[in-house]
């Protein structure tokens, strides 16, 4: 970057697989900025070149490009002005969950003022591949991140997105902002939580051209973390199989879940699991004089493994 203040960030949501973006209510194209503390952590493109060799030649005598992919990544903190928005463009039913089909699409901006000039990537058919909708630690700001893969892409020289709804003041998620709840009981000690949405979407190709044609959802696996500071064997319990459970059980039972968003009073977001079982579980500084903690990783699966109120 150029220096402080010299790039922009936002996207739009495509009406159909790199089509038109959406409007307003008067036939505007409607952008959002994604958080404040944005981080562009990726953006990249790949031409996927294939060597070729010759006979009597030592090395390659041409590169030929074949399927265009792009990516990009973006970190932001959660914001009640824009993160219902950032969801629209991971769960295709609604908004709310996954259904079968395509996913949804998007156009990310990204531009850099830079001394002599401004440049602009407008990144079309943006489909997300990874979402992380809440990573909390205790005592810090709560983000999100979210990748994507992109079909194609155009270079302009002046900055597209205006009138881009952004983050008013004291609408992003403190560390206070999130309650997690495991079969009913509030974690109240809680260290650090993250929920990972990964296998989301793929792109589809033929042989017209080196783009994507189109896209469709692949297979959303879901996963929870949390780390609390210890405050009994409950949850070891459904580790080792049940409520109770003193041993290692043959089966696990599954138990329900909800992280709650809430900001300064507006709920954002509730993420509702309706089948959760512990894949590991550790116990952390037992012998310290810091507090024992404990971890557990959870798997979500149901139909729907996920889903937003």
């Amino acid at each position: 970057m150029p220096g402080a203040g010299s790039g922009s960030l936002a996207f739009g949501k495509e009406q159909s697989f790199k089509g038109s973006l959406e409007t307003d209510a008067n036939s505007d194209p409607q952008y959002w900025q994604f958080g404040r503390d944005e981080t562009l952590t990726d953006l990249s493109l790949d031409n996927q070149l294939q060597r070729l060799d010759e006979a009597g030649a030592v090395e390659s005598v041409e590169s030929v490009k074949q399927n265009f992919e792009g990516a990009v990544e973006v970190e932001a903190a959660i914001s009640s002005d824009t993160f219902n928005d950032v969801e629209d463009l991971v769960f295709n039913d609604g908004g709310t969950q996954f259904t079968t089909g395509r996913p949804n699409s998007a156009k990310i901006y990204a531009g850099v003022d830079y001394l002599d000039g401004v440049a602009e990537r407008e990144l079309v058919g943006c489909i997300p591949v990874d979402f992380t909708p809440v990573s909390y630690e205790q005592g810090g700001m709560t983000t999100f991140s979210i990748s994507f893969l992109y079909a194609t892409e155009n270079l302009d020289t002046s900055i597209t997105p205006s009138n881009v709804t952004a983050v008013s003041t004291g609408a992003s998620a403190p560390s206070h902002a999130i309650t997690v709840d495991i079969d009913g009981t509030t974690i109240t000690k809680l260290q650090s939580a993250e929920v990972s949405i990964s296998n989301i979407a793929r792109f589809q190709y033929g042989s017209v051209s080196p783009e994507p044609i189109d896209a469709v959802i692949e297979k959303p696996e879901t996963e929870v973390t949390t780390e609390a500071i210890f405050s009994g064997p409950s949850r070891l319990e459904y580790a080792l199989g049940a409520a109770d459970a003193t041993s290692p059980q043959d089966r696990l039972v599954s138990v329900p879940g909800t992280i709650d968003i809430t900001v300064d009073g507006t709920q954002v977001s509730t993420y509702n699991f309706s089948a959760l079982k512990v894949a590991t579980e550790a116990w952390n500084n037992v012998i310290s004089s810091d507090d024992t903690t404990e971890s557990i990783s959870w798997n979500a699966d149901g139909d729907p493994g996920v889903s937003i109120t």
